[in-house]
């Protein structure tokens, strides 16, 4: 069973540095990985438009499976973008949507 620092390293290629969707630029800083039994927490530090954030995006059951041995890079990429989409998600829908908006804490 892989770590949550070994699943942290598979998702830096994709989840590091500069994100673009079609309204936003982010800047993802830092990632952790917390494991909670059947499913983790992705800790995403980004920054945005001149603001920092901390954004924690829970991942499902499902998930998991990226702790199981060497995982294929399919299954990584697909867990990645659910986390991008996320975060983008986050973004885009936190001045308006109380449940998004408690996800993320403004760092400065």
């Amino acid at each position: 069973m892989a770590s949550a620092q070994e699943v942290r390293d598979l998702f830096v290629p994709h989840l590091m540095g500069e994100l673009h969707d079609s309204g936003a630029e982010l800047t993802v800083t830092a990632l952790d990985v917390e494991e909670h039994g059947r499913t983790f927490t992705l800790v995403v530090t980004l920054e945005a438009y001149g603001q920092r954030w901390r954004v924690r995006l829970e991942s499902d059951r499902s998930a998991m499976n990226i702790f199981n041995g060497v995982p294929p890079h399919d299954l990584v990429r697909g867990i990645a973008n659910d986390f991008h989409f996320a975060l983008f998600d986050w973004w885009h829908f936190r001045d308006s949507r109380r449940k998004v908006a408690e996800l993320g804490e403004r760092l400065d």
